[in-house]
């Protein structure tokens, strides 16, 4: 049993934390739900030693503890991140025992143990990958599987998982889920983080809300619901229903994408494709689909191996000069391919504009009260703009990359599971910026496994499988069964 007694923590600027105190029980999901910001990144990283708490006590079974990252290894505390921690460079097998390898009665290692145990975990949690394939040719969703074969063992006193289905399709979430069953069932503690409250009531057994870095609301799961929730995290109901958001079809303007015969290495094989000004398109797809490639090849990021892709007319874009015609991009993984995580809040919120208009001056006040008020329309708590964007929590961080794209004249918008880890009430303000830009005439690209956001947002939705266009269906009647049976044909 893990307690958390009174435990305070301040960062420059900002209180994460006040007085709060919760209690992981061994044999129990134990959810943390709160909006961004509210302190849920930071009660983790106290739990678990990667920060020290500025006042409050840490209990182990009882005994009071000062812990370090070591120590909570030593005591079996598992993290499973919300943002990757891969070695790129390494193989599938290297990073599922990265810190555990497995040694012989000598005391010595070898790749073959090694692989064997990597073998071991993956097959435990129901994961096919490749252990000799480097990490780098991996998607993101592979790289959270791989992750979870790491973080997930039996013999652990505290199982800890940060957003764990961010980016997963729902037959891999049903999968994570059956694993998380089995863990609990052999007497781990699992505590579960997630802005999906449709989780939390599937599968935790207690929860704790947190707002503003306090204590607002806890109990047993079975005593509440999602509507419950809501009024406890923002004391206000906040809708995500289509007919509240979408706002009706608009008229198709002009082909702003077109692909005709792409095949882009194994994973994309003959995929046409138009996309027009003035809709909003989803593409949807489990990992290996072809759906994150297909984003990438939309916004110039990638390149065909064979086949033509013309982003406005012009055929054989880079992703720079896409950039500067207008072509956001928004990517899965913000902290590798989206931030410059050491520079200021401001400074990463202007990186479209610079882009976009490289000879313009520059001002860094300016910059900073653009920010401000782009960061006040998305709901964004950062303590100063002029901070470096790394202290900002994972949803905050992705708010900062929608603002960069928003606030500038981007004609084509291409936007990789736009609000993994974002608190319901942002969600909803930036579905509404999506749809009021598609209105406007630009054509917006959504890659989601989400089916609420599919509903949100879409005009049409397209579905990959095996590197294919399994099938198209309008918005309107893209429902949970009918996109499952699209994926499902053969």
């Amino acid at each position: 049993m893990i307690e958390l007694q009174n435990v305070s923590r301040s960062f420059p600027g900002a209180r994460a934390l006040t007085d709060v105190s919760v209690t992981f029980r061994p044999g129990r999901v134990h959810a943390l739900v709160g909006e961004n910001g509210a302190g849920k990144s930071t009660l983790i990283k106290v739990a678990s030693g990667v920060l020290q708490p500025d006042s409050g006590e840490i209990r182990v079974d009882g005994r009071p503890v000062r812990l370090t990252p070591r120590d909570a290894r030593e005591l079996q505390i598992r993290v499973l991140h919300q943002e990757r921690q891969v070695a790129l460079t390494r193989s599938v097998a290297d990073n599922v025992v990265l810190g555990e390898a497995p040694r012989n009665r000598f005391g010595l290692s070898g790749q073959w143990l090694v692989e064997r145990e990597a073998r071991r975990r993956l097959q435990r949690v129901g994961v096919e990958l490749d252990v000799r394939a480097p990490v780098a040719t991996l998607s993101v969703a592979q790289r959270q599987l791989l992750e979870l074969a790491r973080a997930v063992t039996f013999e652990a006193r505290c199982l800890i998982m940060d957003e764990p289905t961010a980016s997963l399709h729902p037959e891999e979430i049903e999968q994570l889920f059956e694993v998380v069953r089995r863990v609990r069932e052999h007497g781990v503690g699992v505590v579960y983080i997630s802005h999906h409250l449709s989780e939390v009531i599937a599968l935790a057994d207690d929860y704790t809300v947190l707002r503003d870095g306090r204590r607002v609301g806890g109990g047993l799961v079975a005593d509440t619901t999602t509507d419950g929730l809501v009024a406890q995290m923002f004391g206000s109901e906040v809708s995500l229903r289509r007919e509240d958001i979408h706002g009706g079809g608009t008229r198709p303007g002009d082909v702003a994408a077109r692909l005709r015969g792409v095949h882009f290495g194994r994973r994309l094989k003959g995929v046409d494709l138009d996309l027009r000004f003035g809709e909003t398109v989803v593409i949807n797809g489990p990992v290996g689909s072809g759906a994150a490639e297909l984003g990438r090849l939309l916004s110039g990021a990638a390149r065909p191996t064979a086949g033509v892709v013309e982003l406005m007319g012009e055929p054989g874009s880079t992703r720079r000069r896409a950039a500067m015609r207008g072509v956001a991009l928004i990517p899965a993984d913000r902290k590798r391919e989206g931030l410059l995580l050491d520079r200021p809040i401001h400074e990463n919120s202007e990186l479209a504009g610079d882009a976009a208009h490289p000879m313009t001056w520059y001002s860094a006040a300016r910059a900073a009260d653009r920010c401000r008020r782009g960061g006040r329309a998305l709901g964004l708590k950062a303590a100063d703009v002029r901070l470096p964007v790394r202290g900002l929590s994972g949803g905050n961080q992705q708010k900062v990359l929608i603002d960069r794209w928003l606030r500038v004249d981007a004609r084509v918008l291409v936007l990789d599971e736009p609000t993994v880890g974002i608190d319901i009430p942002s969600k909803a303000e930036i579905y509404r910026q999506l749809r009021a830009l598609t209105r406007a005439g630009a054509a917006v690209v959504v890659l989601s496994t989400e089916y609420q956001e599919i509903r949100c947002v879409a005009d049409r939705v397209i579905v990959m499988r095996d590197g294919v266009v399994a099938g198209e269906i309008p918005g309107v009647d893209a429902t949970e069964q009918a996109l499952f049976a699209l994926g499902a044909r053969s």
